[in-house]
């Protein structure tokens, strides 16, 4: 049987919630919306919150708001597991720029990030890659007095803390995602800012997320602590299993994560394991009934035209591994993933080029 990447589905407390909101006196009228969207006002501190079907399309309303449009110069990281949004920016003319990322945590470099952050980006987009907020206070320092809009891209990183704050707090505007493999699942998301000329023109021009999916979040969110504990004793696993296994480095937390609300489990290979090398370990691993999937690679690349300074990027954007991970596996689940993994970076790891 395999071990799949995603879970099974909703529970059937989270389907009956949506079912409910089907309903008179739910169905089409916004209020399971409108509760899901005062909640992450109330928990991440914000004074608006939009719940949408997607944030592609309200990512570009609002960059056409602001004024960002032809030529003009936005920075953001290369790397991004959700969709990248550099080929929608390119729609209104926009010019991408990218930022390196730091080596463990995939958010962007603050050391790194005054050489690129010129007079002339209008615009940074900064993330919080698979959990794990970015360093907001170095970010924010790195900034400086440069006139330059900040917008948090959290699609990857639900509820986590950075010194106490929530993930969602940092932007100008902050952008929440849902996934099938995100502690809370779903499709769409949360757009949270302070800025009520902000709030209403993205609210006139973007679609709403329906009550069924918002009472299907609702509900996760009503038993979010208790999949935590779930999921926070599945990591401890992992790590105990492959830490000091040459060749594999799993995830781990920056001191200033004060709460974590896992939503993925990373692996990073070694650096003798190139892109290939890593597609056959997956490879090798769904011979074995074990679905894992890898982190896609830097944009820079996938756009053919690859960026010398994203060295950092280049390097564990190619090698990065994501392992499953959520409320459907047993313990013994995880034991054989790390057997098997480990099995087979030492087969692949022996054929492959050391640096």
């Amino acid at each position: 049987m395999m071990i799949s990447f995603k879970p099974s589905g909703y529970s059937r407390e989270e389907m009956i919630s949506a079912v409910e909101a089907m309903g008179y006196p739910y169905a089409f009228s916004g209020l399971k919306r409108r509760e899901l969207e005062d909640f992450f006002c109330q928990v991440v501190g914000r004074s608006y919150a939009l719940a949408v079907r997607d944030l592609i399309t309200p990512m570009l309303v609002l960059l056409s708001y602001l004024g960002i449009g032809y030529k003009t110069k936005v920075l953001l990281s290369p790397l991004s597991y959700f969709k990248h949004f550099s080929p929608y920016l390119r729609l209104l003319g926009i010019e991408p720029m990218y930022a390196d990322v730091e080596r463990w945590f995939l958010n962007m470099d603050a050391k790194r990030l005054p050489n690129i952050l010129d007079d002339d980006v209008r615009l940074l987009i900064v993330n919080n890659s698979l959990g794990i907020p970015s360093d907001w206070d170095s970010i924010k320092n790195a900034i400086g007095s440069k006139e330059v809009f900040l917008i948090e891209d959290s699609r990857e990183t639900l509820l986590t803390e950075y010194k106490g704050r929530k993930a969602g707090s940092f932007g100008y505007v902050s952008f929440l995602g849902f996934s099938e493999s995100s502690i809370v699942k779903g499709y769409g998301g949360i757009i949270l800012t302070d800025d009520q000329r902000v709030y209403e023109r993205l609210k006139e021009n973007v679609e709403p997320m329906d009550d069924m999916m918002s009472a299907l979040i609702l509900s996760q969110l009503n038993n979010v602590e208790e999949n935590l504990k779930i999921r926070r004793a599945l990591a401890d696993l992992y790590s105990r299993l492959l830490m000091g296994i040459e060749g594999i480095k799993p995830i781990f937390l920056p001191k200033y994560v004060t709460k974590m609300y896992w939503s993925y489990f990373c692996v990073h290979l070694g650096k003798r394991y190139d892109e290939d090398a890593r597609s056959l370990v997956a490879n090798l691993m769904a011979d074995d009934g074990i679905e894992v999937v890898e982190y896609p690679k830097p944009q820079d690349i996938r756009d053919g035209l690859p960026l010398r300074h994203l060295h950092i990027a280049h390097e564990v954007g190619m090698r990065a591994l994501l392992l499953p991970f959520h409320e459907d596996l047993e313990e013994e689940d995880v034991y054989f993933i790390c057997e098997r993994l480990k099995e087979h970076t030492v087969q692949v790891g022996a054929g492959s080029r050391d640096h």
